[in-house]
């Protein structure tokens, strides 16, 4: 089971729900007057499905996937209800701060959301608040409730920038940032070759996708896999000879994306345990040093 990545669970943290005018569901949360309501955590619920079957190539949305079982126990649903009620947990507490904070919203940031939604019943319904509402009970809500979740939204942005923004209560310094780096990242270049797998193609050399349009992709074989070991060895052997892994890295890498290299901390989570593997190598090394790594993604 692929992990998420932190940009993800940093979007659900924010994505704070409350009860709201025309929320008349029972309450399924609570943190003193604060609460969170079935209508809104089913749309909440709904919602990041979506996303999690929209942003990650291995989520299927099939029975038999939900029912896979992670590490022999917990089903992939099990495992993905637990994030969202975890993030529902810390979004109600967000919404709790910013009252004691004693925060609000300007009449601006009100009608902007307002306005976002009017362009919404424009786009998605023709116009019609009435479609837009059908449109919304799907998910259990309509659009006063809808205004609600985005107001809970800016409700998380708002206290984060009170905390930790310029002049925050809790803005942290340079060193403080910097001391934070240096204990809990790594900094890595990695000269990447993918010797294992190459995409499926058509007659016209174009990339084939399955069902659910993803590239499919098949096992390098023969001249092609002994070309990519090649490139595999000649890394390996211009490092032990001590050529510039600069130069290598131009030579070689067939991911060149990050010129300043690749920042990964032991607390992330990535799409494939490969990235786990190469913190805790690369923990070990002194700078300056190099490991190689092989994986079903490549070398």
């Amino acid at each position: 089971m692929k992990r998420f990545v932190s940009a993800l669970l940093a979007i659900a943290m924010l994505l704070c729900l409350c009860s709201c005018g025309g929320d008349r569901t029972p309450a399924v949360m609570t943190l003193g007057e604060h609460k969170v309501t079935e209508a809104m955590y089913s749309y909440w619920a709904s919602s990041f499905k979506g996303t999690y079957i929209y942003s990650y190539e291995d989520v299927v949305n099939t029975d038999e996937y939900w029912a896979t079982k992670i590490d022999g126990e917990q089903t992939v649903a099990e495992y993905f209800d637990a994030l969202t009620l975890d993030a529902v947990k810390a979004n109600l507490a967000v919404s709790k701060l910013f009252d004691e904070y004693r925060l609000s919203f300007t009449e601006s940031e009100v009608a902007a959301i307002d306005g976002y939604i009017s362009d919404l019943i424009a786009e998605r319904a023709e116009g019609s608040k009435n479609m837009m509402n059908t449109m919304l009970g799907e998910y259990g809500i309509n659009t006063k409730i809808l205004k609600s979740i985005y107001l809970e939204e800016e409700k998380g942005a708002k206290v984060f920038e009170y905390l930790y923004g310029e002049g925050g209560e809790k803005a942290l310094s340079d060193k403080e940032l910097e001391e934070f780096y240096l204990d809990n990242y790594v900094r890595v270049q990695m000269i990447y070759i993918e010797n294992i797998n190459t995409y499926v193609t058509d007659e016209k050399g174009n990339r084939v996708t399955d069902d659910s349009g993803y590239y499919m992709t098949e096992k390098l074989k023969g001249e092609a896999k002994e070309k990519q070991d090649a490139k595999v060895r000649a890394v390996k052997e211009g490092l032990e000879k001590g050529e510039d892994f600069d130069k290598l890295y131009e030579e070689y890498s067939e991911l060149k994306a990050y010129k300043n290299g690749h920042y990964y901390s032991a607390a992330g989570a990535y799409t494939d345990v490969f990235y786990y593997r190469l913190v805790a190598e690369v923990e070990e090394l002194e700078i300056g040093e190099t490991c190689a790594l092989e994986s079903e993604m490549g070398t």
